[in-house]
């Protein structure tokens, strides 16, 4: 459920591109300092839109230094990990064990490694955010249910990762309608488009997907996506609509470029294409 909340690096621009790859690094250098190397592999886009967006809520303005980088040897500017930022760590670890847990529930063995690898690293990250902790492990909870259950109601299952990330942006900043709103449909949008991402592997390993329960089975991703055009361009669209009304009221003004570039363009990128059939964009390589 990650790489769906990226920026439009063809039209960002470098300014904005720079910060950005700043607080990915950043959030790298503060996963291997809160844990270990293994840990680094949790970095992620969507926990930096996320970083990037809480800083900007709070009113934090980062420090950025040069950091020489293990991956290619070469010096880096990063942003230099804050207490918001190794709670962004914390919370990287958190979401992507979660998640693994979910996806071997799910019938994905091949992630119990995952799971496996960063047990203590999420024992350690529960002490220091047990809200979050009990947040995730709930939401997921409620989320397992539902796909036991083979709940054919969208917004129900959609409610349980949009809800988690309305509250735990509660837990780091205060917020208000907007802000709670924008979040919310921020976590509904990730969910879908990772139900459109997956709707013909689900279909063929016979795992839980609401859209399979509502518009039949796949076997080709490209004629159901052709044959469900229109319910599923409305379900993407209006959760999106949304979200961007809500950002447009918001108090955006640090990092104000990345956060726009993010919202009015990477996102809405990855929803055309993935309605389209294509596979989700990576072209934001940093």
């Amino acid at each position: 459920m990650f790489g769906y909340v990226i920026p439009d690096k063809n039209n960002m621009y470098i300014k904005d591109f720079n910060v950005f790859q700043a607080f990915y690094c950043g959030l790298c250098k503060a996963l291997h300092k809160t844990g270990s190397e293994i840990t680094r592999l949790c970095t992620n886009y969507d926990v930096t839109f996320y970083n990037v967006l809480l800083h900007c809520l709070s009113n934090k303005e980062v420090q950025f230094e040069r950091k020489l980088c293990v991956y290619n040897g070469k010096k880096k500017v990063i942003v230099t990990p804050d207490e918001l930022s190794l709670k962004m760590a914390d919370l990287a670890v958190m979401l992507v064990y979660y998640n693994a847990e979910d996806d071997v529930t799910d019938g994905k063995k091949s992630r119990i490694l995952i799971k496996w690898r960063l047990a203590l690293r999420k024992r350690k990250a529960a002490k220091r955010l047990p809200e979050i902790d009990r947040l995730m492990r709930e939401s997921f909870k409620r989320l397992n249910e539902l796909e036991r259950a083979k709940c054919d109601s969208i917004d129900r299952v959609a409610d349980c990762f949009a809800s988690l990330m309305r509250d735990i942006t509660r837990e780091f900043v205060e917020t208000d309608g907007d802000i709670d709103d924008f979040t919310y449909n921020l976590g509904r949008m990730v969910y879908l488009l990772d139900a459109v991402d997956d709707v013909e592997k689900d279909s063929k390993k016979h795992r839980y997907n609401p859209l399979l329960l509502n518009y039949g089975e796949c076997a080709n991703k490209q004629d159901y996506l052709s044959k469900n055009r229109d319910e599923l361009s409305f379900l993407l669209t209006s959760t999106y609509n949304k979200m961007v009304g809500c950002y447009n009221r918001m108090n955006i003004v640090l990092y104000e470029g990345v956060l726009s570039n993010t919202v009015y363009l990477g996102i809405k990128m990855q929803m055309e294409r993935l309605l389209k059939g294509d596979e989700k964009c990576q072209v934001t390589r940093l």
